[in-house]
């Protein structure tokens, strides 16, 4: 007798490959964060890009799923985790231009989510939710250096889009 087969093993195929997608941005982050606290400023830079990209590719696969591989707030913690963890590093090296770009990139990206009716219900919502922490840290790294203008315009662009929208996402 041969063994049974899901009718579904391709998309368990694709839920295997996301999770150990998952594994691997971890991986990433832990190294990069113990390259951070070493001051292996390069190391680190390395490890967060490398986290940055996989994040990126698990935030693309959610917005273009028909249902989601994965807990979308796994994905979007990722995405802004690597977004945040670059500023540090950038910020660390006086780099305050490469910083700010980071946290704007990620609150942007949230907020274009949140703003497009076409995307999930789920998936804006998790944007709107992990939008709140890219705001907080915009609003911190603006009071840090003196209100960067790249940071002054994405706060006045994308706004406090995460409370504004309270209301259904439906």
């Amino acid at each position: 007798m041969s063994p049974v087969r899901n009718s579904d093993s391709s998309l368990d195929d694709a839920v295997t490959s996301e999770r150990s997608s998952v594994s691997a941005w971890e991986q990433s982050i832990k190294q990069g964060n113990q390259a951070f606290s070493q001051n292996e400023d390069q190391a680190a830079l390395q490890q967060y890009h490398s986290a940055l990209k996989q994040a990126e590719q698990l935030l693309k696969q959610c917005v273009q799923a028909d249902t989601l591989p994965l807990p979308v707030d796994t994905v979007m913690a990722a995405y802004v985790v690597s977004h945040h963890n670059l500023a540090n590093v950038h910020a660390r090296q006086g780099d305050i231009n490469a910083a700010a770009c980071r946290l704007c990139e990620a609150h942007q990206c949230l907020s274009r989510i949140c703003a497009d009716a076409s995307m999930g219900c789920e998936l804006r919502q998790a944007a709107q939710r992990h939008g709140r922490r890219t705001y907080t840290e915009l609003l911190n790294f603006s009071n840090l250096y003196s209100q960067h203008p790249l940071v002054t315009k994405t706060l006045r662009v994308c706004g406090q889009f995460c409370t504004q929208q309270e209301r259904s996402l439906h």
